[in-house]
């Protein structure tokens, strides 16, 4: 299967996507592996970091099951495998940047259309089919009404709903999220799978959720309006293995974008500041 030509092969594929035709044809876009299995076992004295950080995330999640979606963000995977995602090698070795600032903070607004969503992710070089997966990550964690608001009163100032958002889900997300009229009113959350994320269960329902309009942000109800997005949504919320599958393949690839290695960066010894900065 030819990650580059989806509407002409069957996702059926997909139950096979760790075969090695499927990792060819995805190796010819991957960004470039830099980072290594056990990397701190080899190159210093830390033999057992992986061990460390797999029982410290599983330890805190046990604790509280609303970090899923906030390490997800940081791209960590065994926090998401123990909510049902599957599990992956997390290669290991990247270095820290020698600045950190709130502007060279790197990731796409909850209210980004597919169109720029697209972009974004081809530039960082993944396609159509990392992003549909992707965003299915989305079956936990929660977002501000704020992202919401214009989809349920006033979309593209037409002063009415989203058009693509079922009647019932409208009525419904209207509730939750009250217009807002004032300066200062509150912005509450709203899960994003109410059907899972309330769980913090990773599942193949948001992707249900899209089929019958009911996706809170725009950015995910687009997938049923695109060709090969349609039919990805539809091999996703009938196979969760193909979901899952697909789904460790992309958090790989997208775990290999700008690694900083070799004499790139540093290892910091304090988190928050630049060795040179102690």
């Amino acid at each position: 299967m030819r990650r580059e030509n989806l509407a002409f092969f069957p996702l059926l594929a997909l139950a096979l996507s760790l075969c090695l035709r499927y990792v060819d044809a995805a190796s010819s876009l991957q960004p470039p592996v830099k980072l290594i299995w056990h990397y701190y076992k080899y190159h210093n004295t830390c033999d057992e970091a992986e061990v460390y950080v797999r029982h410290e995330v599983e330890k805190f999640w046990k604790e509280d099951k609303s970090i899923t979606p906030k390490l997800l963000r940081l791209v960590y995977s065994d926090c998401m495998v123990n909510a049902g995602a599957p599990s992956y090698p997390v290669f290991t070795g990247r270095r820290d940047g020698m600045s950190s600032s709130a502007a060279s903070v790197d990731l796409p607004s909850p209210s980004i259309s597919w169109e720029q969503a697209l972009s974004y992710f081809r530039s960082k070089g993944l396609d159509v089919l990392d992003l549909a997966t992707l965003l299915g990550a989305h079956s936990v964690g929660r977002t501000h009404c704020s992202n919401v608001v214009d989809r349920l009163y006033n979309f593209n100032g037409t002063g009415k709903p989203d058009p693509s958002m079922g009647a019932s889900f409208v009525t419904e997300m209207k509730k939750l999220c009250p217009q807002r009229l004032q300066k200062g009113q509150s912005d509450p959350l709203v899960f994003l799978d109410p059907e899972s994320g309330s769980n913090y269960k990773f599942t193949q329902s948001y992707y249900s959720r899209i089929q019958s309009h009911k996706a809170v942000l725009e950015v995910d109800q687009q997938l049923i309006f695109g060709n090969n997005t349609a039919q990805i949504t539809d091999e996703f919320a009938a196979g969760f293995e193909d979901f899952r599958k697909s789904f460790a393949l992309s958090m790989s690839r997208m775990g290999n974008i700008n690694v900083l290695t070799g004499n790139q960066g540093e290892i910091r010894q304090n988190c928050r500041i630049t060795n040179k900065g102690k």
